[in-house]
């Protein structure tokens, strides 16, 4: 991996997410904002749960790149054993608060997701990774991490990445970077925004400027699903890949959805095998 886009990625996503209003969080960020996508989510969680078997209150989960909590409301709902990990101890604070609404006090460790996973031993029945690997330069290195801490027979979830470009289908891609474009007008400074542009359409990518390094993959290629579901096939008895419509516009999305695009994905890894 290399350290200093490593490094450049969780300074980025320091600054751009460590005190961002929630409001603005939430309007970035579709999994949040639209229903249709929570409801996926949520058939994945009630997965991983029916996977292991047990009442939910015993089961323990290992989410990383916790943020303040938003994507965590599903396991609050079902009173899991949460260990949250996250580079903000301001977002940490605000998922202990929204956890304590449903009576529970998860564990919440500070810092970069990859250091928690090499430096520690402690396994779990699920570990989960929600709008998250494209954060991550080298996120085929953080899965590997993150399979050795799932206990035998337990789950590994990923969910609300982008599928990778160049292996969507022209028109899905296409659409989808016009939805994009179109949501983005709305939201104010078109001139930083073409500038940004004109820099990555020629390629360069400057670890000064947050919004190439934040959300790393969104601006180069995707995320490789196929790649993802092979490594984690050697490791789980079943891998199951769900990909899904997912973008700005409530209006775009719910016309998305009715022509059956795909933009995004979510993989429920289950029945961890032995190692």
């Amino acid at each position: 991996m290399d350290s200093d886009e490593r490094a450049a990625a969780l300074h980025a996503n320091r600054v751009a997410y460590g005190s961002l209003d929630e409001r603005i969080y939430v309007n970035g960020a579709p999994h949040l904002k639209h229903a249709s996508i929570g409801r996926i989510y949520r058939s994945l969680v009630d997965a991983a749960i029916a996977q292991i078997g047990r009442a939910p209150r015993t089961v323990s989960v290992l989410e990383l790149g916790a943020g303040n909590g938003l994507a965590s409301i599903p396991w609050f709902e079902r009173g899991v054993s949460l260990t949250a990990v996250d580079s903000s101890e301001e977002m940490l604070r605000g998922l202990s608060a929204r956890a304590a609404a449903f009576g529970l006090t998860p564990k919440t460790e500070v810092g970069d997701v990859l250091d928690y996973l090499e430096n520690g031993d402690e396994r779990f029945d699920v570990v989960s990774h929600v709008s998250m690997l494209h954060h991550i330069p080298d996120y085929m290195e953080l899965l590997r991490r993150s399979t050795a801490r799932v206990l035998p027979g337990g789950c590994l979830l990923t969910f609300q990445d982008p599928l990778r470009y160049d292996l969507m289908p022209f028109h899905h891609h296409l659409l989808d970077r016009a939805s994009y474009f179109a949501w983005r007008i709305g939201q104010g400074n078109l001139k930083r925004g073409l500038k940004t542009r004109w820099r990555r359409l020629r390629g360069v990518y400057s670890p000064t400027e947050v919004v190439d390094f934040d959300e790393y993959h969104v601006v180069r290629n995707g995320v490789d699903s196929a790649a993802i579901m092979a490594l984690l096939k050697a490791s789980f008895a079943e891998v199951r890949c769900i990909t899904y419509w997912s973008t700005y516009s409530g209006a775009l999305q719910w016309l998305g959805e009715r022509v059956r695009l795909t933009s995004g994905f979510g993989i429920l890894a289950s029945g961890r095998t032995p190692s």
